[in-house]
């Protein structure tokens, strides 16, 4: 097999590889949306991270579950918010440790970076 033909397979594969986790992740989200309980929540402070390209500061936000119970949580992202800002909090009424911030970044961004990558790489095939 020529080498052409073996970075087209393997350039297709990838593409199939990364749409199919593109798809994964977004069936994921859209089931988590449908069935988490939305609470308003507020940015209580920021948690700095460090990485090769320097660092960012992370919200920190606080929410009340529907039963009461005080949560915290760091976003996965960098955000544009700002101390004292509310927002909208989803999470599962089993699992509020794991909450996420209503906003696209926070909930698309994973399978829209996979599913563009998936396209670019069948693009190159």
């Amino acid at each position: 097999m020529s080498s052409n033909k073996t970075a087209v397979i393997v350039s297709l594969a990838l593409g199939a590889a990364l749409l199919a986790g593109a798809a994964y992740m977004y069936a994921d989200t859209r089931e988590f949306i449908s069935n988490a309980v939305k609470v308003p929540g507020t940015v209580v402070d920021f948690e700095r991270r460090s990485s090769k390209g320097g660092s960012s500061n992370y919200p920190v936000i606080e929410f009340a579950t529907a039963s009461g119970e005080i949560h915290r949580f760091t976003t996965s992202g960098a955000g544009d918010f700002a101390k004292g800002e509310s927002v909208e909090v989803l999470y599962y009424d089993n699992d509020p440790a794991n909450a996420r911030v209503n906003v696209f970044i926070e909930l698309w961004l994973g399978s829209l970076v996979l599913g563009a990558s998936g396209c670019c790489a069948w693009a190159l095939a």
